[in-house]
Order: C-alpha cells, then sequence, then structure tokens
C-alpha cells in the first residue's frame, strides 16, 4: 500500500498555501475596512471584465457551484455592487452587471490583491512564478480532464 508524506505531497502544499493566501488577503481587506470575501471580489473581477454573465456562468468560470454563488451575489446585489436584469429573449435567465458603486470597490481590491500576491511570492522571480502558474495550470487541466 502506498502511503502519503504529507511534507512531500505536493497537493497538501498547495491546499495550505492557498489557505495562506487567502487569510493573507482577508487580513488586507480587514486592515482597509473592506467588507468584502476574496470570493465576492472574484465575481467583482470577472464582471468588470466581462460584465453581464449568469450565474451559471460565473459558477462555471470560479469553480464555485451554483447555490454558493447565488448567495455570494445576491449579497453583492443587497450591497449595491452588482444589479440583476432579466435577459431580453428569456425572460426565466438573469445576467448579472457591475454598478459603478462595484468598479470603485473592484479598484481598491485590485490593490489589496496585488499586496496579497506580492507578499505571499516575495523572494521569488518573475520566472519562477511564471514556471509556477504554467504548472498549476497543468495541474487545473489534469484535474479537469478528470471531472469531467
Amino acid at each position: 500500500m502506498n502511503k502519503v508524506n504529507l511534507e512531500k505531497s505536493v497537493n497538501h502544499h498547495i491546499a495550505i498555501s492557498a489557505i495562506m493566501i487567502k487569510r493573507v488577503f482577508f487580513k488586507i481587506l480587514n486592515d482597509n475596512k473592506l467588507d468584502i470575501t476574496p470570493e465576492q471580489w472574484n465575481i467583482l473581477y470577472h464582471l468588470n471584465e466581462s460584465d453581464g454573465m449568469t450565474i451559471g456562468k460565473l459558477s462555471e468560470i470560479t469553480y464555485k457551484d451554483f447555490a454558493n454563488m447565488s448567495r455570494m451575489t445576491q449579497k453583492l446585489e443587497t450591497a449595491g455592487f452588482v444589479e440583476k436584469k432579466r435577459e431580453d429573449i428569456d425572460k426565466r435567465v438573469f445576467k448579472l452587471f457591475i454598478t459603478k458603486k462595484g468598479k470603485k470597490l473592484n479598484d481598491q481590491l485590485h490593490q489589496c490583491a496585488f499586496e496579497s500576491t506580492n507578499i505571499a511570492l516575495e523572494g521569488l522571480e518573475e520566472e519562477a512564478r511564471e514556471i509556477m502558474i504554467k504548472n498549476l495550470k497543468h495541474v487545473i487541466t489534469n484535474t479537469q480532464k478528470f471531472l469531467k
């Protein structure tokens, strides 16, 4: 039987890194008195890049389940950062749009994300960062293939 040594497990280190980076981002958000989660910022980020997405599309590109995405977007709508509009063709479908208030917050959040990235990757040269991104994308592709 194969045994896993967590200290040598890539999965373990990826998971711990993700947890710690998220904690750093939360701390920066709290220090800046921004009442939003990293997951909610992910939504604002994507809407700012491509406004007018459905909850289903946002779920797909952020790897969040539909129910979670629905709750998060509802909170963002209540806070005035996004608004829902019925689709013209199919009135059952809602699309989400980032508001001016959401865009203003998104700009602030970019600075927080930039700061958290710099903290997490301090001491890594640009080439090492690019290799890390390439390798992580490879992991994502492999896991997506398996899950289909």
